[in-house]
């Protein structure tokens, strides 16, 4: 038996382990990942060549192991997927973790009694572990390559450099389609870029840096600036301190307040726009235009991107490389594919004719690892379809309560229209993660049982500062160290999950901005005043 088992070799993985380590060196612990290499997303057989992070050197590294030490990044440069693969297998090797890592290794069940027992189980997955592959009509009979994004890495060289494929077709508006086209186009393919008319729509991907009056700010920065919180409801204690703390609870519940906060998004909106040059004039740029999301940035919390490339995105659409087209897909056919207009127009307006699709089209909120029973999934908090009628009504109860506690608040939440949340009609319907902090399981807390942590649970912009306090918090937790308030047995949606309509990955916590991190900080006394 082990001490901790640790599932994923990616960035929270290797942090759990050096973490806990750190605290006993002495732990037997095992990591075990799917890969050849450490990274998760960043592991050797993902990357492709225009890769890179949203983020700017060097907010992708760890406060105790910094990218310049190592040599690793460009200043003022976006960190290119070669760089963090390199930068992760630095750090595994500099904290001695290879050892203790089973490549080509997948965990597939957990259940009692298995081949592998543990003392202690660090789920550090993430949310990117399960392809949302959509379901298409006559996929079988489509005689090309039909491929997830997520396999663009092991699939570039059979597809992308492949002499017999010169047209290309690209499904989804998120950043990762984004990417898709981009790499597409840049390596000489004619794209038709697929937006469903029935999806949510584009995402906002805009400039690493905007204007604020005449200084030039860099996005990432501004989020994580306690003024720009203000900005943002939030229903988690404020910790800024006496003399700051006022300030939320005015912009939201006060007259003038709500004013200030109302201009503040509305010149956000137009900054952004602006930025990104959706409605600049011109007959070419009618062809961009169609890029604009439909949604405030009120709404898009993480649900963004950055324009990291090298090459003028814009330029390749204007220049009519990549056209895009705003059409939901009716069926396939070989190397053809029907929009649901198919009869519109003469000339067969209503198909594409292409030599591979690119599904960007996200990732289930599924769990890559099977949880057994699922009578368990309740008290885990994972996102399931497994739940009695009874478990239903007590989760729709307490959603009920938080959302009327929400709407209390802020009340003006209620006059606002998010982004409708799309499921698709051939899909699986999971329940959203639950987990106290968005870290551990409800049930087992409520029991006493301080067994089993998730990790990464969450999409945020400054991840790694996130995942090192996830990773004490779960050291503080594992040791009963972390005391949960326990009025049920489950947490209430305000504490776990509440899910922004336009996440990126269906079910999981969306937190552009980071209050949830000085709660867990509070939670370890890693932050006082």
């Amino acid at each position: 038996m082990v001490d901790i088992l640790i599932i994923g070799a990616g960035p929270s993985g290797l942090c759990a382990a050096k973490t806990f380590l750190q605290h006993n060196p002495n732990s037997n612990i095992v990591i075990l990942d799917s890969h050849s290499t450490v990274g998760g997303v960043w592991s050797k057989e993902r990357l492709y060549p225009t890769l890179r992070t949203n983020n700017l050197y060097p907010t992708m590294d760890f406060s105790d192991f910094p990218m310049k030490d190592v040599g690793i990044g460009r200043p003022g440069n976006h960190i290119t997927g070669e760089e963090m693969h390199d930068y992760l297998t630095a750090y595994a090797q500099h904290f001695d973790l290879m050892k203790r890592i089973r490549f080509n290794t997948r965990a597939i069940r957990v259940q009692a009694h298995t081949k592998l027992e543990t003392k202690k189980l660090v789920m550090a997955t993430g949310i990117l572990g399960v392809p949302n592959m959509p379901s298409l009509k006559g996929s079988e009979t489509f005689d090309a390559p039909l491929l997830h994004s997520s396999t663009l890495g092991p699939r570039y060289q059979d597809v992308l450099q492949n002499p017999n494929i010169n047209r290309v077709a690209v499904l989804g508006g998120s950043k990762s389609a984004y990417d898709t086209v981009y790499l597409a186009a840049t390596t000489g393919h004619k794209v038709g870029w697929i937006i469903r008319k029935s999806g949510r729509g584009p995402s906002w991907v805009f400039p690493s840096h905007t204007k604020i009056g005449p200084f030039k700010a860099r996005r990432e920065k501004l989020v994580t600036r306690r003024i720009s919180t203000f900005m943002s409801p939030c229903v988690l204690p404020d910790y800024s301190g006496k003399q700051l703390s006022w300030i939320r609870d005015f912009m939201h519940t006060n007259k003038i307040g709500k004013a200030v906060t109302n201009t503040f998004w509305k010149a956000m909106h137009a900054d952004t726009i602006k930025d990104c040059r959706y409605r600049t004039e011109g007959k070419d740029d009618e062809r961009f235009s169609v890029l604009e999301p439909e949604h405030s940035p009120f709404w898009y919390g993480t649900s963004s991107g950055t324009l990291n490339y090298e090459q003028d995105f814009k330029t390749l659409i204007t220049s009519g490389q990549v056209t895009v087209h705003r059409e939901d897909i009716s069926h396939l056919s070989p190397h053809t594919i029907h929009f649901a207009d198919d009869d519109a127009g003469a000339g067969g307006a209503g198909t594409l004719t292409v030599d591979a699709l690119i599904c960007a089209t996200g990732y289930s909120a599924k769990p890559p690892i099977d949880f057994f029973p699922p009578e368990l999934h309740f008290a885990l908090g994972i996102p399931t379809d497994s739940l009695s009628d009874e478990q239903k009504a007590a989760w729709a109860k307490y959603d009920k309560e938080a959302d009327e506690t929400i709407t209390k608040r802020f009340p003006q939440l209620k006059l606002l229209s998010p982004p409708t949340a799309v499921v698709e009609s051939n899909t699986t319907t999971y329940t959203p993660w639950r987990l106290h902090r968005g870290i551990a399981p409800p049930g087992l807390t409520a029991s006493g049982t301080h067994s089993l942590v998730f990790l990464s649970m969450h999409s945020n912009i400054t991840n790694f500062p996130r995942i090192e306090l996830q990773c004490l918090w779960s050291l503080a937790y594992f040791h009963d160290k972390v005391s949960l308030p326990l009025v049920h047995a489950i947490p209430h949606r305000s504490d776990c999950t509440n899910c922004a309509p336009s996440a990126p990955s269906s079910g999981m916590q969306n937190l552009a901005y980071d209050p949830a991190c000085v709660k867990i900080s509070r939670d370890t006394a890693l932050f006082q005043r």
